[in-house]
């Protein structure tokens, strides 16, 4: 993945992680009908679909397919005991692309044209802005009076959504704090939302998917210094947020005292042996590793690759 596209890599982390919860969040209905077990992420076959050899828009560089693809997961699961295919895109332009609604078509037609295989395409829009004219999620095509085509796909626009909804959530399903600062807030609420968000990340077990989450919120809502003054005042005195006290001082006691392993065991092995040891803790995210060995995103990939196959 091309660096540049943390926020998009996030929320692929997260939707792989928290995929029964995803769709419990925004689909309650369709997710008591699917085997989460039989999920499969066709990384391959998304790929492919954007290959240029097959590609006839030639002006669309490597770095923009890159950009496409880490905004974008291509999933096989089984619902109501049959496998069919799910797209889901993610979108956090501030600035609404013209014809997206179009461009979710070609997506639909180039899996199908490639795989023939219908797919279930849904967009998840989660920039801060708040639309005076909302996208549209449909697209159709015809000859005067007659029609030739009628397509439609899943919006959702996570600013339109009330915080309140997500907040009522959250003791149920995580991703719903995780989600929560991209929601609909006044601006002054800006430090007490992470602190709501931070608590909801923190009844998840200590482990990757509560680092995958904790970093998804610090990429969503970055708080300036006076709101992050307000925010650690906020759990300091409250014990409301005694869960997001706790997760904040952990961490930087963790990250502290990780620094302090890394220097010790870069003293007796390489930095490549260190990343391995602290990605195996559970605790650190990739970023607060490469902080500690200084390796490059590109290792700390390849590493982390390494780990997942065994």
């Amino acid at each position: 993945m091309k660096k540049g596209n943390k926020f998009d890599i996030r929320h692929k982390e997260t939707l792989t992680l928290f995929l029964r919860e995803y769709f419990e969040l925004f689909f309650p209905d369709l997710s008591q009908k699917i085997d989460f077990k039989s999920s499969q992420f066709l990384d391959k076959e998304l790929t492919a679909l954007f290959d240029r050899t097959d590609n006839q828009d030639k002006e669309i560089s490597d770095k923009d397919q890159s950009k496409i693809t880490d905004a974008l997961i291509l999933l096989k699961i089984m619902i109501n005991g049959d496998y069919q295919w799910i797209l889901i895109h993610w979108e956090q332009q501030s600035q609404k692309r013209k014809d997206f609604e179009q461009r979710m078509f070609h997506y639909f037609c180039g899996i199908y044209f490639k795989f023939k295989m219908l797919v279930f395409p849904i967009a998840m829009f989660t920039d801060s802005a708040k639309w005076r004219k909302p996208v549209k999620d449909r697209f159709s095509l015809s000859l005067l009076e007659y029609p030739i085509n009628d397509f439609t796909y899943r919006l959702i626009k996570l600013k339109n959504i009330p915080a309140e909804e997500f907040e009522k959530k959250i003791d149920e399903n995580p991703l719903a704090a995780a989600y929560l600062p991209l929601t609909d807030y006044p601006k002054h609420e800006r430090p007490i939302i992470k602190a709501k968000a931070l608590n909801g990340a923190a009844k998840v077990p200590q482990g990757p998917k509560r680092a995958v989450l904790v970093s998804l919120i610090d990429q969503s809502l970055r708080l300036d210094p006076e709101e992050d003054k307000q925010f650690k005042e906020l759990i300091q005195d409250n014990p409301t947020f005694k869960e997001a006290k706790m997760l904040q001082s952990v961490e930087e006691v963790f990250i502290e005292k990780g620094k302090e392993i890394g220097v010790e065991i870069g003293r007796k092995e390489t930095m490549e042996e260190t990343a391995i040891k602290l990605f195996r803790s559970g605790w650190l995210n990739k970023k607060q590793i490469g902080e500690i060995t200084r390796l490059d995103k590109e290792k700390l990939d390849e590493l982390e690759k390494s780990l997942k196959k065994g």
